[in-house]
C-alpha cells in the first residue's frame, strides 16, 4: 500500500512538473517555425512575443503577406495564440497526448484594409474563422481550420453557407495530408437561386524538392476534389443549370528524377440550355519533367513575384530561356489523353499530344519555341449532334474544305503541326 502511494505521488509530481519542461520545448519549436516562415519571400514575421507560464502560455506576432500589387495593400495580420502545454491536453477535438495545443485569433491591422480586405471582411474572419494547431511529440503539426455556418442578406440577396472544416497534418516537414469538408451554400436572389452541394477534398503528398515554409515545394502524391452538385434555378423553380458530381483528381509520381503529373477533370452529368450531357472528361498528362529544373524554376518565379519585378524584363527573360533549355533536355510532353462528353446522339471525343524539339529551340531567342513545337491531335463526333443544333451547312462547308472527314454519320479529323507547318487531314494549311 505504501509503494502504491509513493507511485501515485511520483505520477502526480511528474504531471505537475512535465508541463514546465515541455513549455521550454514548445517555445523553441514555436520560434523555429516562425523562422522558417520568415524565409518565405512573400511573408514577413515581426514583433514576436511568447509569455510562458507553467501549464500554458500566450504568444503573438505580426505577419505581413506581401501582395505585390499596386492596387491592393499588403495584408497585415496580428496573430494571438493561447498555448496549452502537454503531455495531457484537453482540446476541442478531445483528449490529446502532445507537446502543445494552440488556439489562434486573427486580427487585421487598419493598414491592411483595402479592396480585398475591408473592415467587414476582417471582422468576419476574426469572429467566424477558427484556427488551431497541435504539436505532437514527433514534431508533426496538425492544423485545424473551422469556418462557422453563416447567413447574410445583402441588398435583398440572401447567402447561407454551411460550416466548413479542414484538417491538415505536416509530418516531419516532408509529408502533408488531410481533408476538407463543407456542406455547401445557398444563394437566393430576385432572379435565380444557386445551390452548391457537399464539397470535399483530400490530399496526401510528399515533398521531394523545395521547402514547404518557403512556398517553393514540389510534391508527389494525390489530390482529390469533389463537388456533389451545382444547381441554378429560376425563382419560379425552372432549371437553368444542373451539374452532378464534379471531380478533380491529380496524381504526381517520380521515376529516375523525372516527374509525371496526371490530372483528371470529370462531371457525371450536365443540364444547361436545354442540352443534356453525361461523362464529361478531360485528362491532362505532363510527362518527363526534370524535378531539379522544376525546383529551380519554382524558386526563381517565387523570388521574382516576392520582389514585384517585371517577369518579362531582359534579365529575367534570359533566365527563363536558360530554364526552358534545361527542361527540354529530358523531352517533356503535354498530352490530352481524353477530352470527351457523351451526348444523346453519341460520344464526342478528342486527344492531343504536344512536345518541343530541343534541337530546334534556340536558348538565345525564347520565341523560337514556337517553331520548335510539335503537336498531333485527332477527334471524332456524331454528325447528328451538330445537325440538331442547326450547324449542318457549316459542317458541310468544312467537309468540302477537307477540314473534317465524314464517314457515314461520324465526323472526324487528324491534325499535325511541326516545323511551323500545320496540316489537317493531310491538307497543308497556310499560316
Amino acid at each position: 500500500m505504501k509503494k502504491l502511494f509513493i507511485i501515485i505521488i511520483l505520477l502526480i509530481a511528474a504531471a505537475l512538473i512535465a508541463p514546465k519542461f515541455i513549455g521550454n520545448i514548445v517555445v523553441t519549436e514555436h520560434q523555429l517555425i516562425l523562422d522558417k516562415l520568415n524565409k518565405n519571400p512573400a511573408i514577413e514575421i515581426s514583433h514576436v512575443n511568447f509569455d510562458q507560464g507553467w501549464f500554458d502560455g500566450k504568444a503573438s506576432f505580426v505577419m505581413k503577406i506581401l501582395v505585390q500589387d499596386d492596387e491592393v495593400s499588403d495584408i497585415i495580420l496580428v496573430i494571438e495564440e493561447n498555448v496549452s502545454f502537454g503531455p495531457v491536453i484537453f482540446t476541442e477535438q478531445g483528449l490529446e497526448l502532445a507537446l502543445s495545443y494552440t488556439q489562434a485569433e486573427l486580427n487585421f491591422k487598419e493598414a491592411s484594409f483595402g479592396e480585398a480586405f475591408d473592415e467587414e471582411t476582417a471582422n468576419f474572419i476574426r469572429d467566424k474563422v477558427h484556427l488551431s494547431g497541435l504539436l505532437t511529440f514527433s514534431r508533426s503539426v496538425v492544423s485545424t481550420l473551422v469556418i462557422d455556418e453563416m447567413s447574410k442578406e445583402i441588398d435583398g440577396n440572401k447567402i447561407t453557407s454551411s460550416r466548413a472544416v479542414m484538417a491538415l497534418i505536416l509530418d516531419n516537414n516532408k509529408r502533408i495530408f488531410g481533408e476538407f469538408t463543407w456542406d455547401g451554400l445557398q444563394v437566393k436572389t430576385s432572379e435565380e437561386n444557386l445551390t452548391v452541394g457537399k464539397t470535399s477534398f483530400t490530399i496526401d503528398q510528399t515533398i521531394i524538392a523545395g521547402d514547404y515554409y518557403k512556398g517553393n515545394a514540389i510534391y508527389t502524391g494525390n489530390f482529390d476534389f469533389v463537388v456533389s452538385a451545382i444547381n441554378v434555378n429560376g425563382v419560379q423553380g425552372n432549371e437553368i443549370l444542373a451539374i452532378k458530381d464534379l471531380v478533380i483528381n491529380a496524381i504526381s509520381t517520380v521515376n529516375n528524377g523525372l516527374m509525371k503529373i496526371n490530372v483528371d477533370y470529370g462531371i457525371a452529368a450536365i443540364k444547361a440550355s436545354g442540352q443534356n450531357f453525361k461523362k464529361a472528361n478531360l485528362n491532362l498528362v505532363f510527362d518527363n519533367l526534370n524535378i531539379e529544373v522544376m525546383a529551380e524554376a519554382n524558386a526563381f518565379f517565387t523570388n521574382v513575384a516576392s520582389r514585384g519585378e517585371d517577369l518579362f524584363n531582359d534579365h529575367n527573360m534570359k533566365k527563363i530561356a536558360a530554364l526552358v533549355t534545361k527542361l527540354l533536355a529530358s523531352d517533356p510532353a503535354v498530352e490530352i489523353t481524353d477530352f470527351s462528353v457523351v451526348t444523346p446522339e453519341g460520344k464526342i471525343q478528342s486527344a492531343m499530344k504536344v512536345t518541343i524539339d530541343q534541337n530546334v529551340f534556340d536558348g538565345v531567342n525564347i520565341m523560337s519555341i514556337i517553331g520548335a513545337v510539335k503537336a498531333n491531335a485527332d477527334g471524332k463526333a456524331p454528325l447528328a449532334f451538330f445537325t440538331k443544333l442547326g450547324l449542318a451547312p457549316m459542317i458541310d462547308m468544312y467537309v468540302d474544305q477537307g477540314l473534317l472527314l465524314k464517314n457515314d454519320q461520324t465526323l472526324s479529323f487528324k491534325m499535325n503541326y511541326a516545323q511551323r507547318q500545320l496540316s489537317i487531314n493531310d491538307n497543308v494549311i497556310p499560316l
